[in-house]
């Protein structure tokens, strides 16, 4: 099973320098897994940029009170876009580990912000050992390999 981060589906739904590698990711052959971490980060991000784009909300104060004031709504389509994404290919969605210890330890030991170390406490609980991602920081974790769309492990999983 291969865990699927934030910056793999941003980049399916928004063009990015990362877009083909990110597509291939995800039709790979292999069983994908995410978190409520990862959707939250990505239905966030994803919905916050529209918003700058759309209604030119500056900020995250901005876009805060935009939702106050007209909710989802405007969103309606793009937030269908990216739960479809999750649907359509099946990808499994596990538990987060909510072990406080393990969350910080992860945090800690390999200097990582909390959703991210959330995320590895999160592989490690669910014996994950392949992540697919673009962010960097990940390669300081060591039980975590960085796989992608080439690789050999992800194809026979």
């Amino acid at each position: 099973m291969i865990f699927v981060d934030t910056n793999v589906f941003y980049s399916v739904l928004v063009k990015t320098e990362f877009s083909l590698t990110a597509r291939n990711i995800i039709m790979m052959p292999s069983k994908l897994a995410t978190s409520p971490t990862v959707m939250s980060e990505l239905v966030f991000i994803s919905l916050r940029k529209l918003c700058k784009e759309r209604y030119g909300t500056k900020n995250y104060s901005e876009f805060r009170r935009f939702i106050a004031r007209k909710g989802y709504e405007p969103f309606e389509e793009d937030i269908e876009l990216i739960f479809g994404l999750i649907r359509e290919r099946d990808i499994a969605m596990l538990p987060v580990n909510n072990d406080l210890d393990d969350w910080r330890k992860a945090m800690t030991r390999y200097r990582l912000l909390p959703n991210d170390a959330m995320i590895v406490s999160t592989c490690l609980m669910h014996e994950i050992t392949d992540i697919a991602t673009f962010d960097n920081d990940f390669k300081r974790v060591e039980p975590l390999k960085i796989v992608g769309p080439g690789d050999k492990k992800a194809s026979d999983s």
